[in-house]
C-alpha cells in the first residue's frame, strides 16, 4: 500500500510540473529560464524515483502474483505505461511536439489511474452502486480527459469546432453523478473530497475561459482534473 501511494504521489507531481511547464512556456510573460530549470529538474528527480519505486512495486507483484493476481496485473500494466512513458520522454526531449506531449499528458493520467486503482484493490469493498453507472462515468471521464487534453495542446484549432462545448457539458454531468455516487464510497471526509473536486474541475476551466485562458486557472483545472481520475480510480473498486 504504501509503496503504490509512493508511485501515485510521484506520477502526480510528474503530471502537475508537466502542465505547469506548459502553460509557463505559454504565459505572457513566460517563466524565467531559472523557474523553468527549477521545474524541469523536479520533473526529472520525480520520474526518475517513480522508475525505481515502480521497478521495486513489480517485484513484489511477481512474488505475489499467485495470491493477488488482480494486482500483478495492475502492476504489469503500471511498468509497461512507465517504460513507454519513459521511451516517450527521451525520445521527445524538453520541447516535445503536441503529439508526444498529448502522449506524455494522457500516459501520466492513466498511468495514476492504475496505482490508484491498486491501492483501492487492496481495500475492496461490496458493491454499493450499479454497476452500469460506475462504468458509464468511467467512460465519460475518460472521454472528458481525451477532449480536455487536446483542447489544452491544440488549442483554437479545436475550441472552434464542437468539443468545447462537449467538453463543458460532460464536465457538468460528472460533477451531478459525483454528487450522486458520492455517498455510496468511502468515509464522509471523502466523499465530500470527491465532490468538491468534481465541481473544482469545471469551475476552473470556466473560470481560465473567462479570463482569457489564464494559466492559474488552467492550471487548477488541470491538477483538479488530475485528482479526479486518481480520487474516481481509488473508488472504483469499492463502490461496483
Amino acid at each position: 500500500m504504501a509503496l503504490a501511494s509512493a508511485c501515485l504521489g510521484l506520477v502526480l507531481v510528474v503530471v502537475v510540473v508537466s502542465v505547469a511547464i506548459r502553460l509557463g512556456q505559454a504565459a505572457t510573460p513566460s517563466l524565467a529560464a531559472g523557474e523553468l530549470l527549477a521545474l524541469r529538474a523536479v520533473h526529472r528527480t520525480a520520474a526518475s524515483l517513480e522508475v525505481l519505486a515502480m521497478l521495486w512495486l513489480a517485484g513484489l507483484a511477481w512474488r505475489a502474483r499467485f495470491e493477488r493476481p488482480a494486482f500483478a496485473r495492475g502492476a504489469a500494466l503500471a511498468g509497461a505505461l512507465t517504460l513507454a512513458l519513459s521511451v516517450l520522454g527521451i525520445a521527445a526531449g524538453q520541447n516535445p511536439p503536441a503529439a508526444a506531449a498529448l502522449g506524455n499528458l494522457l500516459g501520466g493520467l492513466g498511468l495514476a489511474a492504475v496505482f490508484a486503482w491498486l491501492i483501492g484493490d487492496l481495500r475492496p469493498s461490496a458493491a454499493t452502486a450499479p454497476a452500469l453507472a460506475v462504468r458509464l462515468g468511467g467512460a465519460m471521464l475518460a472521454v472528458q480527459c481525451l477532449l480536455g487534453a487536446g483542447l489544452s495542446l491544440y488549442g483554437p484549432a479545436l475550441a472552434s469546432q464542437a468539443m468545447l462545448p462537449a467538453h463543458a457539458m460532460i464536465g457538468v454531468v460528472l460533477a451531478a453523478g459525483a454528487a450522486w455516487l458520492a455517498p455510496r464510497g468511502g468515509p464522509p471526509v471523502a466523499r465530500a473530497a470527491g465532490v468538491a473536486l468534481a465541481l473544482a474541475v469545471p469551475v476552473a476551466g470556466f473560470t481560465a475561459l473567462q479570463y482569457e485562458f489564464s494559466p492559474a486557472a488552467a492550471f487548477a483545472h488541470a491538477a483538479a482534473a488530475a485528482l479526479l481520475v486518481i480520487a474516481a480510480a481509488c473508488a472504483r473498486p469499492r463502490i461496483a
